[in-house]
């Protein structure tokens, strides 16, 4: 009986056991040749990873803090009831004076 492809063989497998063999080199084989290639291409997910920080849109609307800032400098009153809305609108208004 033969155990491994490293024994010469003298006898003949049968069709099945060949093809089972040559499923076992061609497996070796390729895992081999995916490993050559990793380490000349290594995977991008092993690679560090960078934070990037959101840079706000220049199209966005103003934030709340940014209205409120803008209307004490223009000498608006304004209290927590009003809507951003209306404090645009004061803003507006004001400066279009």
């Amino acid at each position: 009986m033969i155990r491994s492809a490293a024994i010469i063989k003298d006898k003949t497998l049968p069709a099945w056991k060949e093809l089972r063999l040559q499923k076992r080199k061609s497996k070796k084989t390729a895992a081999l040749e995916r490993k050559a290639i990793k380490q000349y291409y290594p995977s991008p997910i092993d690679a560090p990873i960078i934070e990037v920080q959101a840079v706000p849109q220049d199209d966005a609307p103003p934030t709340r803090e940014e209205l409120e800032a803008k209307a004490t400098e223009l000498g608006i009153k304004f209290d927590g009831r009003t809507k951003d809305k209306k404090l645009g609108q004061l803003i507006q208004d004001k400066l279009g004076e």
